[in-house]
């Protein structure tokens, strides 16, 4: 089935809690910020020690400048035991939240009285407003931001009130004023420091809040989203983290495609329910499923580091006989147990077929994207299959599934896996149309070559039989069931099979380049070397 390629944005869901994961995520941003403010702040506060001592005015209290310089120090000096404490202590929120604003209460405690004592004529809305802006820029916090704010304003009232009460020095200078300039200045100095504290508070609030939405935006149920690893016609795949057992979990974000969103919603569910009933250890595992509040449908399964059997081929060539007998035998395993269930995957092709490492294992399958499958049963349940539509990729379809989904049963599976055979034996796909039109009509009417007549490796004459029967165009003459032609694989004479020390060495070489690429679960935005052609319906 064919279908555009579509961005699905992840809503907000319904009955979301952030909890713990948000404040991981925020500890981990704090932990970050408040290095970088006590950098900046012990390098600015040591240059402005230094200038001070160079070229500082003195202060209006005489003899003064014994005390003020000093206390000059303690702003770098608090900085310096901040960054110390950040360090070497846990990066919990509370942990890392609190220093940082402790030592910001500090600075603001050693500010605002100084400039009130030292230098009556000058106002501090400069360090006052960098102090509070900065940490409400970088460190948006519901609370803390507002005792800041509160200590700020305290401490300006104090400054303007206390401090020229009890300092002859300073009271003179405003003595000195005209009354109605004194009152304004007083006055003015209070309200200043007001409105940059309100201020601050509604920056930092927002700022959190907006943190807060963003943490929520990239979450799905219990699953926070890290990053995207592909796109298809029907949704995305994300890599993303359970909140509270930290699991990495593959995300499949589906967007319904049938002109009744609750229909294909239904369809989605039933099929994931089918799929998370395979219990076959080369079937990969789906943890969970659900949907969001605007009809959006996701699932989260297993997630796999490896590489699939399309991007195998298109990187290292045909592979050896006795390795496609050793993986496709654990394909079977994975089709067989579905076909036992009456589950017919309808989509075997290379890119659904990934191999990775498992449990010190090498070259594990894992049979993806049964998400297009369905019980044989149910083929003509009303409501929640459309009639006549064609399911699978054109490069690997089986001749009746052409004629519609009421003609598939597991014998198209075993035809859709003999082509994969075809591929991982020769390097080339079965048939070379150009189009998908012309690749259906080669299933339907044209007789391939054999296998061993297209490579120069060397293929049993047993195992080029087995293929083709796998690919007879009518279902009755092929293998009738995955049992069936597991038992015939097992047969096949091989020189040298392929043995988990094999396996291994391959790995060993080859592995470092392939961890790096995670699997593009379930065939996301692959095209399958067809101009035009989506790689089946994702989901």
């Amino acid at each position: 089935m064919m279908n555009e390629d579509r961005t699905i944005h992840i809503p907000e869901p319904r009955d979301l809690s952030t909890g713990s994961s948000f404040d991981r995520e925020m500890a981990s941003v704090m932990w970050e910020r408040t290095r970088l403010i006590f950098w900046v702040g012990l390098v600015a506060s040591a240059v402005f020690w230094i200038m001070n001592l160079l070229y500082g005015i003195e202060p209006v209290v005489q003899g003064a400048s014994a005390i003020q310089r000093p206390l000059h120090l303690l702003h770098p000096l608090s900085f310096a035991v901040g960054l110390v404490i950040v360090h070497r202590g846990e990066r919990t929120l509370e942990r890392v939240q609190g220093t940082a604003f402790l030592v910001i209460a500090l600075n603001l405690l050693l500010v605002i009285p100084e400039v009130a004592f030292f230098y009556p004529s000058k106002d501090a809305f400069l360090p006052v407003g960098l102090m509070l802006f900065t940490t409400a820029a970088f460190l948006p916090c519901k609370e803390a931001q507002g005792w800041l704010a509160a200590e700020a304003v305290a401490l300006a009232i104090l400054g303007q009130t206390v401090v020229p009460a009890a300092v002859p020095e300073v009271a003179a200078y405003w003595a000195s004023l005209p009354a109605r300039i004194a009152l304004f200045e007083h006055a003015w100095r209070i309200v200043g420091v007001a409105l940059i504290a309100g201020v601050s508070i509604l920056v930092s609030r927002n700022l959190y809040s907006l943190h807060r939405s963003a943490h929520r935006a990239r979450r799905l149920g219990n699953y926070l989203i890290e990053k995207e690893l592909g796109r298809g016609g029907m949704g995305q795949v994300f890599v993303a983290r359970h909140a509270l057992i930290c699991r990495p979990t593959a995300i499949k974000v589906l967007e319904p495609q049938d002109g009744d969103p609750q229909t294909g919603l239904a369809r989605f569910e039933r099929e994931v329910q089918l799929s998370a009933s395979l219990t076959h250890p080369n079937t990969i595992t789906i943890f969970d499923f659900g949907r969001t509040s605007d009809n959006t449908f996701y699932y989260a399964m297993e997630y796999l580091e490896g590489l699939d059997l399309q991007r195998m081929v298109d990187e290292f060539g045909p592979l050896r006989a006795e390795r496609v007998v050793y993986l496709l035998r654990q394909v079977l395993g994975s089709l067989g147990e579905a076909h036992r269930r009456g589950i017919v995957h309808r989509d075997v092709k290379p890119s659904n077929i990934f191999i990775t490492q498992r449990g010190g294992l090498h070259d594990f399958v894992k049979v993806l994207d049964f998400g297009l499958a369905r019980k044989i049963e149910d083929a003509g349940e009303s409501g929640l299959t459309k009639t006549g539509m064609v399911f699978g990729t054109p490069r690997y379809i089986a001749p009746e599934s052409v004629y519609g989904q009421q003609r598939t049963d597991a014998r198209s599976d075993l035809y859709n896996l003999g082509a994969v055979a075809y591929w991982l034996l020769t390097g080339r796909p079965l048939f070379e149309g150009s189009s998908s039109l012309d690749l259906i009509i080669d299933h339907v009417k044209t007789v391939p070559e054999p296998p061993s007549a297209v490579t120069e490796l060397p293929i049993p004459p047993e195992l080029d039989a087995l293929v083709m029967r796998c690919l007879e165009k009518e279902p009755a003459d092929r293998f009738q069931t995955a049992e069936e032609l597991l038992a015939e694989l097992r047969r096949v004479p091989l020189a040298t099979p392929w043995t988990q020390e094999r396996a291994r060495e391959w790995w060993e070489l080859h592995g470092p380049d392939i961890d790096a690429a995670p699997a593009p679960v379930e065939g996301v935005a692959r095209r399958d070397g067809v101009p035009g052609v989506a790689a089946a319906a994702i989901g």
